[in-house]
C-alpha cells in the first residue's frame, strides 16, 4: 500500500465619498451599527458553525404573476437549445440602475413575440462569487420587436446592481411570464457572464498569513494582500488617508474588538493597483474561536464595510493549547478506498463500476491493458514487514509442498539443490559477505559464495513457497542475495495478477462491494506497474508493507478478492502511454488533493509551494466518501481531533526539525487549493519556522490526515 498511515489488518473501521462620520456621538453610533451589519452580512452562516463528531480502509479494511425560482439552478430538462446569449460588461456602480447589452439568438422554430399574451422578455438571475443566489427575478426588459427563428437582436437589458461590491455572475434568461415561464426550465440554459460591481471605495482581498491559532493577547505579524478595485485612489496621507485595520467578532457577529490597530499604506494606491502590507494583529485576551475581519477605513469618511465593500473573514482560534480538527485518513491523494465503497454501493444515489470509479479519481488517465512485463519484484526482507510485523534479517528458512530447486539466478541451468516436498533450505550470511545455503534435512551446505544470487523455483509452478520468518507463503520464485549490511535481501518474483491476488486482500476488506474491490485492484496494479517502470537501478519494485502495499502472497488470498483481480486482469491506468502514479488512501475527507501540493511540495524561498505534480492527480470532490458505509457502520473518519500542549509542539519541532521556537505564539496554515496545508507556519518567542505540512502534521505530530483546521468543520 502506498500510504504509511494504513492500520494493518484490523478489518474495521461584506456611499458616497463625501459622507462625514464622527460629527456627533449619535451619528457615530448609527454608522458603527451600519458597518457592523455590513460585516456580519459578509459572514453567512457564521452563527451556525457546529462541531464535527469526534484510516484508508484496511483489509484483513439543490398584472402578471411572476415565475418563482426552481429548487435547482438553471436546470434544462430537454436536450434541445432554442436560445443563446452573449454579453459582457464594464464594472457597474453599487445600487445603480443601468443597462447591459445582451445579444440573444433564436435557435428554435417559433417566433419570440415582443407583445401579447406570449410576449418574451429578457431578465436575469444573479449569483455572488460563492455561487449563492442573490436575486432570481431580475428586472424584465421587453423585446423591441419580434425575433424570428434564426434571428438575433441586441437587447439593452435593464440591470439593478446589488448594494455590495464584488464579483457576481449574471445569468441572462428569457421568460414568458404569462405562458411557459423561464426558458431555462425546458427550452435553453441561461447564459452566464461575470460582472464586477464597484464604487469609489472598493477593495479586493487576496491571501493572508493570518494565524489559525494564537495564544491570548499575543501580537502577530500578518501579511495582507490587497487590491484597489474601486474607482478612486487610496490616499496614504492627507486629510482622509486610508488605513488597513481589522475587527474581532464572536461567531454570532457580536463585536469583541471593533477598532483594530490602524496600519498605514506605504504610498497612494491607484485603482487597479495591488499591494502587500505587514499588519500587526493583537489577539483577544479570552480563549475561544473568533472571526478576524479584515477591513479598510478612510479616516473622516468611514469603514469600507459601511460602504458596501465586502470584507475578508477568517476564523481564528485563541487558545493556550493546540487542537487540530480533521477529516479523512491518509494523504488524501488519488483514490479514496471509502469513497470507492460509497460510489460502488450508490451512497449518493448513483452506482459506479470499478472502471468508472477509477476514472472519477484519476480523471485524465486512460484505462488500458498492461503490456507483457518482467515479473513484479517484491521485497520481503528488512525493512519490509508484510503488514504482519515480521521480517527477514540475516537468516531465512523456506519450503514448498511440492519441492523446490535452488538455482543460480544468472544461469538457472546451474542447480545447487533439488529439494523434495516440504524439505527446508536455510539461508544465512557468513562473515558479513558470504551467502550460505544449507539443506536442512541432509545438513549439507549446498552453496557458499560471495558474488552470486540464488533463486528458489517451486518444482510445481502452482505451489507457493513458505517463508518461516514471515509465516507466509508466496507464489512465483524467490531470489536471495547478501546486502551490503551483511544481511539477506529476499525478493519475491511474481506475475502481475498473482501479485494482486496476494495484495488486494491486504488493502481492502474482501467483504466490501465488488466494484470497490475491482477499482482497488486496477489502482493497486497500476501503482506497482508505475513503481516498476521507475525503479531504475533498484533491485526490487515494491515493499510488501504500507510503504507501498500490504502483500501477503498466497496466504492473504480470498475468493472475492481473487474474483475482483481476475475480472480486471492486466487492466491499468495510463497517461501519455505510461502507467500513472496511482496513489490512494483510506479516506480523503470529501476532497482529494494535488500530489504536488502535499507529498511533492517544493521549498521556495522561506516557504513551501505546490510543485507541478501530475495532471491526473488533481483536486476532485468526493461526496460519496462522506456517506459511505459497510456492515460495521458509516465511514468512520468524518471527524476527529487531537490536542497538544504548547510545550509538546515546541519539543516535537526541536526533535524532528532541529529548531527551538521558544514559547509558542501562533500557528498558521499556507493552504493548497484543496484546503490542506502545504506548509505550517509556527511562530515562537525565539524563532518562526515554515514547516512542510504533510511531514509536520502526519509524521511529527502523528495526525491521521492533513485536511485539518483549528476549529470543528
Amino acid at each position: 500500500m502506498n500510504d504509511p498511515t494504513h492500520v494493518v489488518m484490523s478489518w474495521s473501521r461584506a456611499r458616497s465619498d463625501d459622507v462625514r462620520l464622527g460629527l456627533t456621538v449619535a451619528i457615530s453610533l448609527v454608522s458603527t451599527l451600519i458597518a457592523l451589519g455590513s460585516v456580519v452580512d459578509a459572514v453567512p452562516g457564521a452563527a451556525s458553525v457546529t462541531p464535527a463528531p469526534s484510516g484508508r480502509a484496511v483489509g484483513a479494511a439543490r398584472g402578471v404573476a411572476r415565475v418563482s425560482a426552481p429548487e435547482t439552478r438553471d436546470v434544462v430538462q430537454g436536450a434541445h437549445r432554442s436560445a443563446t446569449y452573449a454579453a459582457s460588461s464594464d464594472p457597474i456602480e453599487v445600487s445603480s440602475n443601468s443597462t447591459i447589452p445582451v445579444t440573444v439568438r433564436n435557435l428554435g422554430d417559433g417566433v419570440w413575440e415582443a407583445a401579447g399574451e406570449r410576449a418574451v422578455a429578457l431578465s436575469y438571475h444573479l449569483y455572488d462569487s460563492s455561487g449563492a443566489l442573490v436575486a432570481w427575478d431580475g428586472v424584465r426588459t421587453a423585446l423591441s420587436a419580434d425575433i424570428a427563428p434564426g434571428g438575433s437582436a441586441v437587447v439593452q437589458m435593464a440591470f439593478a446592481a446589488p448594494a455590495r461590491t464584488g464579483a457576481y455572475t449574471v445569468s441572462p434568461d428569457l421568460v414568458r411570464d404569462g405562458a411557459g415561464g423561464w426558458f431555462s426550465k425546458d427550452e435553453a440554459p441561461a447564459g452566464k457572464f461575470t460582472l464586477h460591481v464597484t464604487d469609489a471605495l472598493d477593495a479586493g482581498y487576496g491571501p493572508t498569513t493570518s494565524p489559525a491559532i494564537v495564544i491570548p493577547g499575543a501580537e502577530v505579524p500578518v501579511e495582507v494582500n490587497l487590491s484597489n478595485t474601486g474607482l478612486a485612489p487610496w490616499s496614504a496621507s492627507g486629510d482622509h488617508p486610508v488605513h488597513v485595520s481589522y475587527h474581532w467578532l464572536a461567531l454570532d457577529g457580536t463585536p469583541v474588538i471593533w477598532d483594530g490597530a490602524r496600519n498605514s499604506l506605504g504610498h497612494d494606491v491607484a485603482p487597479g493597483e495591488a499591494v502587500q502590507l505587514a499588519v500587526a494583529v493583537r489577539a483577544p485576551e479570552a480563549e475561544g474561536t473568533y472571526l478576524l475581519v479584515w477591513d479598510l477605513v478612510k479616516e473622516g469618511v468611514g469603514w469600507f464595510s459601511g460602504h458596501g465593500v465586502t470584507t475578508k473573514v477568517e476564523e481564528v482560534t485563541v487558545s493556550r493549547s493546540v487542537t487540530f480538527y480533521g477529516k479523512g485518513w491518509g494523504h488524501g491523494i488519488g483514490l479514496s478506498q471509502w469513497g470507492a465503497q460509497g460510489w460502488a454501493e450508490g451512497a449518493t444515489g448513483v452506482r459506479l463500476s470499478g472502471e468508472q470509479i477509477v476514472q472519477h479519481y484519476f480523471p485524465l488517465a486512460t484505462l488500458g491493458t498492461q503490456p507483457a512485463t518482467k515479473p513484479f519484484r517484491v521485497l520481503l526482507s528488512y525493512p519490509s514487514t508484510g503488514c504482519v510485523g515480521r521480517t527477514i534479517f540475516n537468516t531465512a528458512t523456506m519450503s514448498s509442498a511440492g519441492g523446490m530447486r535452488l538455482v543460480n539466478d544468472a544461469d538457472p541451468s546451474v542447480v545447487y539443490d533439488d529439494l523434495g516436498p516440504y524439505d527446508q533450505i536455510r539461508f544465512g550470511v557468513y562473515g558479513g559477505t558470504t551467502l550460505v545455503a544449507v539443506d536442512v534435512r541432509t545438513r549439507r551446505t549446498v552453496y557458499a559464495g560471495d558474488n552470486d544470487s540464488l533463486t528458489l523455483v517451486p518444482t510445481q509452478w502452482w505451489d507457493p513457497i513458505a517463508v518461516r520468518e514471515k509465516d507466509l507463503e508466496y507464489r512465483g520464485n524467490i531470489l536471495v542475495q547478501v546486502r551490503d549490511e551483511g544481511e539477506l535481501r529476499v525478493v519475491n518474483y511474481v506475475n502481475s495478477d498473482d501479485y494482486m491476488m496476494g495484495a488486494l486482500p491486504g488493502e481492502m476488506p474482501s467483504r466490501w462491494e465488488m466494484e470497490a474491490l475491482r477499482a482497488q485492484a486496477i489502482t493497486a496494479r497500476t501503482y506497482v506497474a508505475w513503481r516498476q517502470a521507475t525503479a531504475g537501478d533498484r533491485t526490487w519494485d515494491v515493499r510488501d508493507d504500507t510503504a507501498d502495499q500490504c502483500y501477503g502472497g498466497h496466504s492473504f488470498e480470498s475468493p472475492r478478492t481473487t474474483a475482483a483481480v481476475k475480472s480486471t486482469a492486466a487492466t491499468i491506468l495510463t497517461y501519455a502511454g505510461q502507467p500513472i502514479r496511482a496513489l490512494y488512501s483510506s479516506a480523503n475527507g470529501g476532497v482529494t488533493e494535488n500530489v504536488g501540493c502535499l507529498l511533492d511540495a517544493e521549498r521556495v524561498g522561506d516557504t513551501w509551494k505546490c510543485a507541478d505534480g501530475w495532471p491526473y492527480l488533481s483536486v476532485v470532490d468526493d461526496p460519496a466518501e462522506l456517506v459511505a458505509y459497510d456492515n460495521f457502520g458509516g465511514m468512520p473518519y468524518v471527524g476527529w481531533s487531537f490536542s497538544f500542549s504548547a510545550d509538546t509542539v515546541r519539543r516535537e519541532i526541536l526533535e524532528d526539525f532541529g529548531y527551538d521556537i521558544g514559547q509558542l505564539i501562533a500557528i498558521g496554515f499556507n493552504e493548497s487549493p484543496g484546503g490542506r496545508p502545504i506548509s505550517v507556519r509556527v511562530q515562537g518567542t525565539l524563532d518562526t519556522v515554515d514547516l512542510k505540512g504533510d511531514r509536520f502534521l502526519r509524521s511529527t505530530l502523528g495526525l491521521p490526515a492533513t485536511l485539518v483546521k483549528t476549529f470543528p468543520f
